[in-house]
């Protein structure tokens, strides 16, 4: 960063008066010849907020300038201050000098600290730091919160340009606990970086220690600020080994690297899968799917894929490896727990993990998530449900923490959708009876204990008609991991008479590896005719490239009829490494073989699926057309 300008971030955070506010003190002042309407103020209010956040400063400064010969009192004054801002950031000191000196007649005391703070950051961006120093050390001790953190960063910035690098990181540092959010957290630990390089004396090597394992971490940073390319990729790697829990190693470190970046896709990928463990099939099926699609790549001439086994070494021992060997992207693992491992070491390369982590990842940049969670089945259910009527539901899960899970998930989804979940039966995954559990829940026992306190109280037999079932529920929500349980479940729903209201059951009640090794056995699900359920595309309404991709499975690797699911996640795998690698976690959609894929704000891809019904022991997609669910607050691991 240069001496004329401050981060983006830093220049939005310096304005202190919102749009609101400023409307209206600009409705309270006389109307004099010279002031505009207060519609017409706050047009040009929004034009100059639009110039700012395009980055057009000379634009922004002329419409506050505008904006203040149109005003009177402190808000004249506030509208000169975001001149002189915005004067600054396109680095014309003089204007906002100029701007500074007009704003100080009518200006608050809040507001006088603040002209002090902004003529500090003139005199710093006209390589006089010492002179901004002089000028913040006349302002009170205690500040407000906006103008303490602009100080801060101006006097920062001063004190690095003055050859005192200890005193510097300290104040960033402590600026740093009164940022809220991850972008100008990242802004505040790129001004230590950005002050290293502009510091007028090299930085020793050893760097030195002053007992702050935070500031020793720093120091121990700024050999590096002087190199580039691979070797500050390697020093990087070294020094978070140390500093494993620094501030630094998981938004700055991933930031330095990704500015570093040379082309649109990375040259080596890591794969880390658990190939010699118990669930050897799914990794090998994620690996031969993620094979396949790159292998399908027109442009992989540049790319080598090196595969990790984390059953040997463990996934933090491969993660790390990856990293060494010079990967430019990883992908995995797999099961959850190396996930919450890899947690600690992640934000230094671009990272697709293929679980959800049971921790808060939501200050990582470029690590991200994705599985097959039975929780986007959920959600497509919900909706599904709603838009064809239901109100009420009653649920079927198994009696797990897992189950559990599940159940919260589909129940916050239907119920903001308007729905209401009436009851719900946590089930023995391992039974094979039941008659209990549904008789139970569609309230069938309570039909018969009823006809028993009548007979017993009346001392005689009673003839009674056959129990009834409810009458209030308009769907029945099933979670299974196997089609076992479902296929139990729907001769009881039949027995009990309740055949006709509608079930709705997650993607493994459908046996889709003998759909894929063995097409013509899978008109056996005869007696889960009419549930309806939420799958992936590849397996429900697949295009050419899911069907190749079941042919290459077929004739390569029948000998294995592992879920076909984990084939088309790692074809996804592969794919959304391009929308990931290039865009840094921007928005998108792209149409996968597991579902329509998006990115939510904690990094996790979420899948909008299809659905479809068994009719004569087959599935068939239904045209549905559905909104999904907001999901911002409903996630899920599997």
């Amino acid at each position: 960063m240069n001496g004329s300008q401050f981060t983006s971030a830093f220049a939005r955070a310096a304005r202190t008066l919102t749009l609101a506010s400023l409307a209206v003190l600009a409705a309270c002042t006389s109307v004099t010849p010279t002031e505009r309407p207060v519609s017409d103020v706050t047009a040009l209010e929004q034009r100059a907020r639009a110039a700012v956040d395009a980055g057009n400063f000379a634009a922004a400064a002329d419409l506050f300038t505008q904006l203040a010969a149109a005003s009177s009192g402190t808000t004249r004054v506030e509208y000169l201050l975001e001149a002189a801002r915005s004067a600054a950031d396109y680095g014309d000191t003089a204007l906002a000098r100029r701007r500074l000196g007009e704003a100080r007649s009518g200006a608050s005391a809040a507001q006088q600290q603040a002209i002090v703070v902004l003529g500090a950051r003139l005199d710093l961006a006209e390589g006089r730091p010492q002179a901004a120093l002089d000028a913040l050390a006349a302002l009170p001790a205690v500040l407000p919160e906006q103008a303490q953190r602009d100080a801060a960063a101006v006097r920062g910035q001063a004190l690095f340009r003055t050859g005192r690098p200890v005193e510097a990181i300290r104040v960033l540092v402590e600026r740093e606990v009164w940022l809220t959010d991850a972008e100008s957290i990242l802004a505040n630990q790129r001004m230590i970086w950005d002050g290293f390089r502009a510091s007028p004396t090299p930085a020793p090597a050893p760097a030195p220690t002053t007992g702050d394992v935070v500031v020793d971490g720093w120091l121990a940073l700024a050999p590096l600020a002087g190199t580039s390319g691979a070797d500050l990729r390697r020093s990087l790697l070294a020094w978070r080994q140390t500093y494993t829990t620094h501030p630094a190693a998981a938004g700055l470190l991933a930031d330095l690297l990704a500015a570093q970046r040379s082309t649109a896709f990375p040259s080596q990928i890591a794969l880390l899968l658990p190939l010699s463990s118990a669930q050897r099939a799914f990794a090998l099926a994620i690996r031969d799917g993620f094979m396949a699609a790159h292998l399908r790549n027109p442009n992989n001439a540049g790319t080598t894929v090196r595969v990790y086994d984390t059953a040997q070494a463990g996934g933090a021992a491969a993660y790390l490896q990856a990293q060494l060997d010079g990967a430019d992207f990883i992908v995995g693992p797999l099961s959850r727990g190396e996930v919450d491992q890899v947690v600690e070491q992640a934000g230094f390369v671009p990272t697709l993990a293929l679980n959800y982590s049971t921790r808060d990842t939501s200050f990582l940049r470029s690590f991200y998530q994705f599985a097959l969670a039975p929780e986007d089945e959920a959600r497509a259910i919900a909706a599904a449900a709603i838009a064809a009527g239901a109100r009420t539901a009653v649920a079927f899960v198994p009696s797990t923490q897992r189950g559990n899970e599940i159940r919260n998930n589909f129940q916050a989804a239907f119920e903001q959708a308007g729905g209401e979940l009436l009851d719900w039966y946590p089930y023995e995954p391992a039974l094979r009876d039941f008659s209990a559990p549904t008789a139970a829940l569609l309230n069938v026992t309570r039909s018969r204990e009823r006809h028993r306190r009548l007979a017993a109280n009346l001392g005689v037999a009673v003839q009674f008609p056959e129990p009834r079932r409810r009458e209030d529920v308009d769907m029945i929500f099933v979670f299974a991991d196997e089609p076992g349980p479902a296929r139990l479940l729907a001769s009881q729903l039949r027995f009990y008479g309740a055949g006709d209201i509608p079930v709705y059951a997650t993607a493994l009640v459908f046996d889709a590896a003998a759909q894929v090794f063995n097409p013509g056995s899978a008109a056996r699900n005869g007696d889960l005719n009419g549930f309806i359920f939420a799958d992936t595309p590849a397996l429900l309404t697949p295009d050419a490239a899911a069907r190749d991709l079941y042919a290459d499975v077929r004739s390569y690797w029948s000998q294995r009829p592992v879920d076909p699911r984990f084939y088309g996640m790692g074809f996804d795998a592969y794919g959304l490494i391009a929308s990931l690698y290039a865009s840094d976690g921007q928005s998108w959609t792209i149409r996968g073989m597991s579902g329509d894929l998006s990115l939510d704000e904690q990094g996790r891809v979420r899948r909008v699926l299809p659905l479809a019904q068994f009719r004569n022991g087959r599935p068939v997609a239904l045209d549905v057309s559905i909104q999904p669910i907001d999901t911002r607050a409903l996630t899920g691991r599997r």
